[in-house]
């Protein structure tokens, strides 16, 4: 569809420079579809397959997980025993997405991502990461490589699974949910937006 529109505006642009009788320098070639296509890309890449209108139209099937979320996780570590707070900033574009978690004693960031649409059980988030230690960790943690599957609920939640490879070896389960992005009115003064309705069982401070 936007190679099809590239080169309907690439026509109408030079039936444009036609009718007016403009000439262009000779440095300065006519739009091309290429070029009209290269600019439409980068806007539907950044933008516009945000919008509700190509959700509806059946454009775009990935889910919009950009935010930051804020949840628990409990691990096998401590025979999960308590909920460690965490906080996961995604970023996301319409081919791109990274995972970044951190918690009181390490951050973790992804190394590959995908989003499964036409699972039966719903969309998920997939992706492996690498987790580093803060300076406050204990001496036993090190650098590690891990694994996550975190679901999309109809509550607009993110919960899944999670484990560590080779000398970890521990798994857990993650619980989240996203924050409210902030709005800007009239005055330029932040205000919170809408954010997930979806209620997160549990989600507050480490239960020392």
């Amino acid at each position: 569809m936007l190679a099809l529109l590239s080169i309907g505006l690439a026509w109408m642009s030079s039936r444009f420079l036609a009718a007016a009788h403009l000439a262009l320098p000779w440095w300065l070639d006519a739009p091309s579809s290429l070029a009209f296509y290269g600019v439409l890309y980068g806007l539907f890449e950044k933008f516009l397959w945000r919008s509700r209108l190509a959700h509806k139209l059946g454009l775009v099937r990935i889910p919009d997980l950009m935010g930051r979320w804020r949840g628990y996780l409990i691990t096998s570590f401590d025979g999960h025993a308590k909920r460690h707070d965490l906080l996961i900033n995604i970023f996301q574009s319409w081919t791109q997405i990274s995972v970044f978690l951190t918690t009181r004693t390490s951050m973790s960031r992804s190394c590959a991502a995908v989003i499964q649409v036409d699972d039966p059980e719903g969309v998920a988030l997939i992706y492996q990461y690498q987790n580093q230690p803060l300076a406050n960790a204990e001496k036993t943690m090190h650098m590690h490589y891990g694994t996550a599957m975190l679901r999309l609920s109809s509550e607009g939640c993110l919960a899944g699974d999670y484990y560590a490879g080779r000398d970890r070896r521990t798994f857990g389960r993650i619980c989240c949910k996203r924050e409210p992005r902030l709005r800007f009115n009239a005055s330029g003064v932040a205000q919170k937006g809408v954010g997930s309705r979806g209620r997160l069982q549990g989600t507050g401070e480490n239960e020392r």
